[in-house]
């Protein structure tokens, strides 16, 4: 993270922070922010990308630009458990991971959709069997399927968040710098021969500069952030994203990070996490946002 792009965020972080688009903040839904443990790992300075593992209550994290093709376990009180290797990638700007379930099996995708320089119009996604703690540091170029994608038109792609519908395995794209963040989506799980794809654009959202986002492992419940705020969608029986989305989210309450990129929903469906960046040597820490029961939860 260098100073400039800082002080471009910063500026950003001033201009959302007066904006609300939406109600307060809603406690019915998730109660406020619990810091479960602090991120001091020298290796993780930059993180802008989180998903929970399907192994235990650990999670897998990486860094963005600057950082090479690398994930990294780490557990619920936010310590490194082990890092990972993927073999003769060379990484870009990684913005965000998250996991999907092909015949039975795990699977991460590590994205590589940054663009602050405004130059790529094909972004590159990493597809590869979930690692297990224990396993070889070095995830082998054999099981990395490389995916490459890009917005419609002559857009040149710049993202931060992919999601993946565990109901369908439909991926999806929230795009950063547009006036309007819009969601993009690709059947990239449903022709495996296909290796270039066009996204196709879904809906626009009435707020910009989206950094992170995740959908629950029920496929019901969609959370999206952007530097200041968190927003949260419930699909109902036969809707599609497209129809949820154009009704009014929930606005999470949420004490803002220094620099917030990340969240993930857990396993179990009963809250989500977010996690940040440690920019100027701030402190970043685990956090978790627990469900308040409700009755359309049981």
């Amino acid at each position: 993270m260098n100073i400039a792009r800082t002080k471009v965020l910063l500026v950003i972080v001033f201009l959302l922070s007066g904006l609300r688009i939406y109600a307060q903040n809603n406690k019915d839904y998730f109660k406020t922010q619990i810091p479960l443990g602090e991120l001091v790992d020298a290796q993780l300075k930059e993180v802008s990308g989180i998903v929970a593992a399907s192994e235990g209550e650990n999670f897998w994290v990486h860094n963005d630009s600057g950082d090479g093709a690398n994930i990294y376990l780490i557990n619920r009180e936010a310590k490194l458990l082990q890092k990972f290797t993927l073999e003769d990638i060379e990484a870009v700007d990684c913005e965000d991971i998250d996991r999907v379930k092909i015949d039975g099996k795990n699977y991460l995708i590590l994205a590589d959709i940054g663009n602050n320089l405004g130059k790529r119009t094909w972004a590159n996604l990493y597809i590869f069997p979930e690692p297990l703690q224990g396993d070889s540091a070095v995830i082998p170029k054999k099981d990395i399927k490389s995916i490459f994608v890009k917005f419609p038109g002559q857009k040149r792609l710049d993202a931060e968040s992919i999601m993946v519908d565990p109901r369908d395995n439909m991926l999806y794209i929230v795009s950063k710098r547009e006036f309007r963040s819009t969601i993009y989506s690709a059947p990239i799980f449903k022709n495996t021969k296909q290796q270039y794809f066009t996204l196709n654009k879904v809906a626009e959202l009435p707020f910009t500069f989206a950094t992170a986002s995740a959908i629950d492992p029920t496929g019901k419940e969609m959370l999206i952030k952007n530097i200041t705020q968190i927003f949260y969608w419930r699909r109902n029986s036969g809707e599609s994203w497209a129809e949820v989305v154009q009704r009014k989210p929930i606005e999470i309450p949420y004490v803002v990070e220094a620099q917030g990129e990340a969240i993930t929903f857990d396993n179990t469906g009963r809250g989500f996490y977010t996690i940040s960046e440690r920019p100027f040597g701030l402190k970043s820490y685990l956090y978790y946002f627990e469900k308040v029961p409700r009755s359309h939860d049981k």
